[in-house]
């Protein structure tokens, strides 16, 4: 887990706390499992960022457009994946700067926009930028990485490298399995349950506001959801989200993680997560909320 040597760091030191290097181990070993990398789970990631452009319209709630816009803003998405967030946005907005920072380096490392870097780490190493550095900082997807006191560190950094006056934005999703079926439910259990294990608790997304209202320098912060049903019951857009939801359960780690959880063969899990699930959700109604979570710092 490296930081790469590229210009902008090399007068740069990160001055914030990192977390102990035993959970740093510890946690890159749990994150295995949720940073596959192979074609299927980057085109999964691919087809995740369109899905919520749509169903918000836009690429952010936060109100920085104008100064997109005009140029000479300074924009952080952390936990990039393959970039696709800053791709569009750096081909949109050419008078800004973009940088990615992301531990696994699925992003692209030659073609690209120049006025986008993309830079290797870790976050619970800290942030290797300087206080004040970003006018707009991003992170999106992280609901089964972080603990709680993980998202306390991670949010303290958000806010640290921002300048006052700039914004930052986490975009999480959250299942709501109220009209769920049964087979659903067990998947959707098994995930939860194996990431309780890790102490990732899933549930705390549809709180993270007062997790974020919790540190000092920020102003209030907004929320702003979507909710989209998962399957055919919820026209194309609920189909795409189904693809995204079957993709991620199909990796081959996921399947092994599961159906492990599950107390099940790898065999009938597939069968569960590729077959059945997809007819149930012809006649079931469960729902995912995306949740922006927005603030600008004091």
């Amino acid at each position: 887990m490296g930081i790469n040597n590229s210009k902008l760091l090399k007068s740069k030191k990160s001055k914030s706390k990192q977390i102990p290097s035993h959970d740093l181990l510890n946690k890159e070993k749990e994150s295995t499992y949720y940073l596959s990398n192979d074609i299927n789970d980057v085109d999964r990631l691919h087809i995740h960022h369109f899905f919520k452009k749509f169903i918000f319209q836009n690429n952010f709630s936060s109100p920085i457009e104008d100064k997109l816009i005009k140029g000479d803003c300074k924009v952080l998405d952390v936990g990039c994946g393959p970039g696709t967030w800053l791709l569009e946005l750096s081909n949109t907005y050419t008078n800004s700067q973009f940088f990615g920072f992301d531990m696994t380096p699925i992003y692209p490392q030659e073609i690209k926009p120049n006025n986008l870097n993309f830079i290797e780490g870790n976050i619970f190493n800290g942030l290797p930028f300087s206080d004040n550095e970003f006018d707009f900082v991003h992170m999106e997807s992280m609901t089964l990485i972080f603990t709680r006191d993980q998202w306390n560190f991670v949010l303290s950094e958000l806010i640290r490298v921002t300048k006052s006056g700039g914004f930052i934005e986490v975009v999480e999703p959250y299942i709501i399995s109220d009209e769920a079926g049964p087979i659903f439910k067990k998947l959707h259990g098994g995930i939860y349950n194996s990431s309780l294990k890790r102490n990732v608790d899933m549930k705390l997304i549809r709180n993270l506001d007062s997790i974020f209202e919790s540190h000092s320098n920020i102003r209030k912060v907004h929320r702003d959801e979507r909710k989209t049903i998962i399957g055919p019951n919820g026209d194309k857009i609920g189909s795409v989200y189904q693809q995204i939801f079957v993709s991620f359960c199909t990796t081959e780690m996921a399947i092994e993680s599961l159906s492990n959880e599950l107390g099940i063969s790898e065999e009938k899990f597939r069968i569960m997560a590729e077959y059945d699930v997809i007819e149930e959700f012809k006649q079931k109604k469960p729902e995912v909320d995306h949740i922006r979570f927005w603030t600008q710092k004091i």
